[in-house]
């Protein structure tokens, strides 16, 4: 893995694609709506804007087809920035991402990576920001992307990384040198909301897994056919959720699922009681992340705010239509 590592470090082609073909907007506080595009290596764009290393750093990766001033992503950084001092970045590689075939993407994912990386030591030398101070948050491709950052930036370890909806396209079954796992931070954490379609459900990916109403048919989401690909939202409604829990840490209360292959099998039930509604064990996101260990359920309302708060209800077993049938025995990574 490491000559793998140097390798794309070395290679022209990926410092072709660092200069030409991915930037990194900043907002802070000061600037919550105007960006200030950074690119590794330019120091005087960096001190001419308001990144200051005693707030926490945020920095968000889209996914395939995404790009850096999208609605979801400005989500993520409207919801940081309600909370008060943080430098958010997001980061732009929509020249690659915008390629059709995902699967020619997904081979550029370590290239991506390290150009992430290299940014992220180049801000860390030139502020001195502490490492625990900066969290990766990728959405889909983003999410396996963050873990390869991470690997990439050892023997130092960022806090944490936030995974919404890590992609299961291509990534399905891959071993954790190539694909998101949970030493890739001090912690790390994801959120399964679509597990039939474009996610990935594997618990192997962090050191929790949340799997809202669960992991598929999310309640504000309309019904999908094969012919309709509204079952996007259901991969979207991760990065709304997680920007919903920054503004209200304590919104989207989860019980453990015990044992784990209750969520497979969505017949997960209260411990305490053995009914379907209690009180949470802990809380999915939040600012700052709070460390756990475990496999989680939770729901959500149909409207926002889809938390709710300390109460955990669970839902009816839904049958999946023909399209998710046809996709889910194979997808499902549960053990026990």
């Amino acid at each position: 893995m490491l000559r793998n590592e140097v390798r794309a470090l070395l290679n022209p082609r990926l410092r072709y694609l660092a200069s030409q073909q991915m930037h990194y907007d900043l907002y802070t506080s000061l600037n919550p709506n105007e960006r200030h595009i950074l690119r590794t290596g330019d120091v005087k764009a960096l001190r001419r804007s308001h990144f200051n290393p005693k707030w926490p750093l945020r920095v968000s990766i889209h996914g395939w087809a995404g790009k850096s001033t999208s609605c979801s992503n400005a989500a993520i950084k409207d919801a940081y920035l309600s909370r008060g001092k943080f430098n958010v970045i997001l980061v732009d590689w929509s020249d690659i991402s915008h390629d059709i075939s995902y699967p020619r993407i997904s081979q550029q994912f370590s290239e991506i990576a390290a150009h992430v990386g290299k940014f992220i030591r180049f801000l860390q030398k030139e502020t001195g920001i502490e490492w625990s101070n900066i969290y990766l948050i990728g959405h889909s491709a983003g999410g396996h992307i963050s873990g390869l950052t991470g690997k990439l930036l050892k023997p130092q370890q960022i806090g944490a990384i936030v995974a919404l909806d890590p992609a299961g396209l291509a990534q399905l079954g891959l071993p954790a040198d190539f694909r998101l796992a949970p030493d890739d931070a001090a912690y790390v954490e994801s959120i399964h909301t679509d597990t039939t379609h474009l996610g990935n459900p594997s618990i192997e990916l962090s050191h929790a897994s949340f799997f809202p109403n669960w992991g598929q048919g999310q309640p504000h989401c309309p019904n999908a056919t094969a012919a309709e690909f509204d079952f996007a939202c259901d991969h979207f409604a991760a990065l709304y959720f997680f920007a919903e829990s920054v503004r209200k840490p304590k919104q989207f209360g989860a019980m453990q699922a015990v044992p784990a292959s209750c969520v497979k099998h969505h017949n997960c039930t209260c411990r305490e009681t053995g009914s379907n509604e209690c009180t949470a064990d802990v809380y999915m996101g939040g600012e700052p992340l709070m460390p756990k260990r475990g496999i989680y359920y939770l729901s959500t309302r149909r409207s926002p705010p889809f938390g709710l708060g300390n109460s955990v209800r669970v839902r009816a077993s839904i049958k999946p239509n023909f399209l998710e049938s046809s996709v889910l025995p194979t997808q499902i990574f549960f053990k026990g």
